[in-house]
């Protein structure tokens, strides 16, 4: 006797058997990723021997100095004849405060000195300290007609930083301004008829030796080597074309010269007696 098929409901119990594989995974995570294949143009890796050996890595670029970089990238003065120009521009703004600065302390000297005491024995003296006033007025004209002159670019490079002109204007300013700070505390004690004579002429002896009168040589040699470049047509064709107004070199030179004088004066009269 043949035996009968098996019926199809005899599959159903395998219809509750635990999943297996991926069907395991919960379903709120993505199915995993396949593994990336190495594109065929990308090398194979290299043995271990190859691997071991150092390869050299590029050397940094050189550095710069940072100065050298800066001045790189300002512009150019528009002077070919202008050595220096930006140095000798900040020079000048320098000197331009010291000078702001010294008339408003003769302003203070000279308000002190009219406030002075009446007292007969401080008379003299208020005489003699408004007298040196007066020297050091003339001086800072002197100094101040230097500076009107310099709005001319082709005479800046006079007053560049190692030039002897800008070292005997920087000492002129210390010099004055040391003077008048110790004139300054000598009215202030002649008000309170406590005057001290003896730290006076301490803190003008230390002040004058601001005042680098051997610096004048040079600095007249140097107008003289100005002059001469100038005199070839050097500076004209540097600022336009043939024809303009050349370097007002011999104004430098006269206010120079009237500088000097000054401060060879205020140094004389500071020196002598006071009273």
């Amino acid at each position: 006797m043949n035996q009968a098929p098996p019926q199809r409901h005899s599959f159903k119990p395998l219809l509750f058997a635990p999943p297996q594989g991926s069907d395991t995974l919960p379903k709120t995570l993505p199915p995993p990723a396949p593994p990336a294949r190495r594109p065929s143009s990308i090398p194979p890796p290299l043995p271990a021997a190859a691997r071991t050996k150092k390869v050299p890595t590029p050397k940094p670029p050189p550095s710069r100095n940072p100065n050298e970089s800066h001045v790189r990238l300002r512009p150019l003065p528009p002077l070919a004849g202008n050595i220096e120009f930006l140095d000798a521009q900040d020079l000048l703004d320098e000197l331009c405060e010291d000078q702001l600065n010294l008339s408003m302390s003769l302003t203070c000297l000279e308000k002190a000195i009219e406030e002075g005491p009446r007292d007969p024995s401080a008379r003299a003296a208020l005489r003699s300290l408004d007298a040196r006033l007066q020297d050091l007025f003339a001086l800072r004209d002197a100094l101040a007609r230097v500076h009107v002159l310099t709005v001319d670019p082709r005479l800046q490079r006079l007053f560049v930083p190692d030039a002897a002109l800008a070292d005997y204007l920087r000492g002129i300013y210390a010099w004055t301004h040391a003077s008048v700070r110790a004139l300054t505390d000598l009215a202030t004690g002649l008000k309170k008829l406590q005057p001290d004579w003896a730290t006076l002429r301490w803190r003008l002896e230390e002040a004058k030796n601001f005042h680098f009168d051997d610096l004048e040589e040079s600095i007249r040699a140097d107008i003289t080597a100005l002059a001469i470049v100038a005199s070839r047509g050097v500076l004209e064709s540097a600022r336009g074309p043939k024809g303009s107004t050349p370097p007002p070199i011999g104004d430098l030179s006269s206010a120079v010269g009237a500088l000097f004088a000054a401060a060879h004066t205020l140094e004389e009269r500071l020196d002598e007696r006071f009273g």
